[in-house]
């Protein structure tokens, strides 16, 4: 189906609910194809935005740190994340892993961007691994790319060029309107856009692109493609 609906999401690997995002509308993809919403994933850096918008991660607020253990439990249950749990050593910078997700976005094909986007989450959520780390980054990504591909993505990172690409991702978001993660800025078949913010919107998301109950789409959370 051809459309200009979009979904434009910008994820960070050190957010949770960036987890949650992407395993919800991943999950998705398929219906949201059908009704001619297309669906990017784009890598920024929540550190730079939270500098550039002065907003405060919820780790740094005790009334938001306290609500956490409460929020992942019930997220663990609603997005089917089971073994999700908070790092020990956190939060990490991600600059070196969302660099490495923007060379392999315009390197392989989008399942495999997709899959490495996927795996960081795993590594970092719930296998306590600190991706930060170039051995942890590699380990995460070995069984995904041959040993020479893996070698050119971690060159990559610390090449201006991917360097200049998350910084210009993140400063997008920032005039987007961002101040967290994720942030989606959503097209309808109109071309209206809109933004919303987190992992819970998005009955106001369907409900936007018109593609809520009245066109028979009701995603659930743990449905599979």
């Amino acid at each position: 189906m051809t459309s200009n609906a979009r979904i434009k999401t910008y994820l960070d690997c050190v957010s949770p609910y960036s987890y949650y995002a992407f395993t919800f509308l991943n999950k998705h993809r398929a219906a949201l194809d059908s009704h001619g919403v297309n669906i990017e994933f784009v890598p920024f850096f929540l550190g730079g935005v939270n500098v550039a918008t002065g907003n405060q991660p919820p780790w740094k607020l005790p009334a938001k740190a306290a609500y956490s253990s409460i929020d992942v439990a019930n997220a663990k249950r609603y997005f089917g994340l089971p073994a999700l749990k908070r790092p020990s050593v956190f939060p990490i910078p991600t600059v070196k892993p969302q660099r490495g997700l923007i060379y392999i976005k315009s390197h392989f094909p989008e399942e495999t961007y997709l899959e490495a986007f996927r795996l960081l989450w795993v590594s970092l959520w719930e296998q306590d691994k600190d991706i930060s780390q170039e051995s942890q980054l590699m380990e995460t990504w070995s069984g995904l790319f041959k040993e020479e591909e893996l070698k050119n993505i971690i060159e990559a990172t610390e090449e201006e060029e991917y360097k200049n690409a998350l910084m210009e991702n993140t400063n997008e978001a920032v005039k987007n309107g961002a101040f967290g993660a994720p942030w989606s800025v959503v097209r309808n078949a109109k071309g209206e856009e809109t933004r919303y913010f987190g992992s819970d919107r998005f009955h106001f998301m369907w409900d936007f692109l018109g593609i809520g109950d009245g066109a028979g789409f009701v995603p659930s959370p743990k449905a599979a493609l």
